[in-house]
């Protein structure tokens, strides 16, 4: 815009100095006691052009000398900014490098220079984690803390990460607590939230986080349902202890959940402990109809429910579909066997071992003792030589 204005004032002045010249009369009276000039209109443009140029130069070298030490030090500045610039690169390269000594004495020179110093604080900080130097790790997070005090959010965050990491559960808690209190919408506090639940074995409250996490997309499908399998485990054994709240929190649960093969598998464990045997025959049997899983059926045979011999009914059934799964016929003999029925349980533990080897049913058959019946062993031919002979 400046350089429009300058051109239209130009050509004004082009312009009007034309128009005055245009005749070659008009001339420009200097009077100066005692002197007189007499200059022609072209002549006093062209003198007074030559003024303005002049004093344009003069103004500005005077300018550039009086502000030459400001010049130098701002030059100084920016040179030093730079230094510190590459600093920080450095540092971050090098701490993603692995090199975790050069990215703590790079981001140090930074912090000294005043350069980015949150980020360096941070890289400095968990260099020195890494370095398992625990003191200066929470002297650069203090003085990062005490050189911007507005900026809390990173310095928490890092803080808590780095003591859950140290296995300091409880103090990671209270600092994301401090945290939630500024942001409580910060999906990073979130799962470091939920990281600390985890780890404090709070099974209640990681539920309860991960049902806001996921509302909120804070964490991907696979990742969700392994913490919360991880969870409703520990709260089944939690709740293994008592009958009726172990029968509760079980009937509490999905359809999904109860189809899990870990919680089918804790589930009917404990049921057994508790000697609930019904109950985890029920569980197993829900569970081995949807989908066959050998540990589910090696299960089963632990389950001595009141009707054993439905549940030998049951297992022969399965039996049809799947009659190479060794943990099935092991299941078999050993119901059979809680029967007394020697004949299929010798039959059942033979055919298991057959197809693998187990200590358990190996066990079993030498437990029958007498009951064992005598198998004919077969003749074998003899060698061509000894026939000969």
């Amino acid at each position: 815009m400046s350089s429009i204005i300058w051109i239209l004032l130009l050509a004004v002045l082009a312009v009007t100095t034309a128009i005055l010249t245009a005749n070659g009369g008009a001339f420009v009276l200097l009077v100066l006691p005692p002197w007189r000039i007499e200059l022609s209109v072209a002549a006093f443009v062209i003198a007074v052009l030559l003024l303005m140029v002049l004093g344009f130069f003069v103004t500005r070298v005077t300018a550039g000398t009086l502000n030459l030490p400001s010049s130098i030090r701002a030059l100084r500045m920016g040179r030093q900014r730079a230094k510190a610039q590459e600093a920080v690169l450095f540092a971050v390269q090098s701490f993603f490098e692995g090199n975790y000594a050069r990215a703590e004495q790079a981001a140090q020179r930074a912090l000294t220079q005043g350069e980015s110093v949150g980020l360096c604080a941070v890289i400095a900080a968990r260099s020195a984690h890494q370095q398992r130097r625990f003191i200066e790790r929470d002297q650069y997070l203090e003085n990062f803390h005490s050189l911007l005090p507005a900026d809390r959010i990173l310095q928490l965050s890092t803080q808590a990460d780095l003591l859950l990491d140290e296995r300091r559960h409880q103090e990671a808690n209270e600092v994301l607590r401090r945290a939630r209190e500024i942001a409580p919408r910060n999906q990073t506090l979130r799962r470091l939230t939920l990281r600390a639940q985890v780890l404090m074995r709070q099974w209640d409250l990681v539920l309860k986080s991960l049902q806001s996490l996921e509302a909120s997309k804070g964490i991907d499908r696979p990742h969700a349902d392994a913490i919360r399998r991880q969870a409703l485990l520990g709260l089944l054994a939690r709740h293994g202890q008592d009958t009726s709240s172990l029968r509760t929190f079980w009937r509490s649960l999905s359809n999904r959940e109860r189809t899990d093969r870990a919680l089918v598998i804790s589930a009917a464990s404990l049921f057994i402990g508790l000697k609930l045997m019904d109950d985890a025959r029920t569980l197993l049997e829900q569970a081995l109809d949807e989908s066959w899983d050998t540990e589910f059926a090696l299960l089963y045979g632990k389950c001595t429910s009141s009707s054993i011999l439905e549940q030998v009914k049951k297992a022969e059934y399965w039996l049809n579909q799947h009659p190479q799964d060794a943990g099935l016929l092991l299941s078999l003999g050993r119901l059979c066997l809680h029967q007394s029925l020697w004949g299929k349980a010798q039959n059942y533990l033979e055919a298991s071992l057959a197809l693998e080897p187990s200590r358990e049913a190996r066990a079993m058959l030498e437990g029958m003792g007498s009951n064992l019946i005598p198998r004919t062993p077969k003749m074998r031919p003899l060698p061509p030589d000894v026939e000969g002979g």
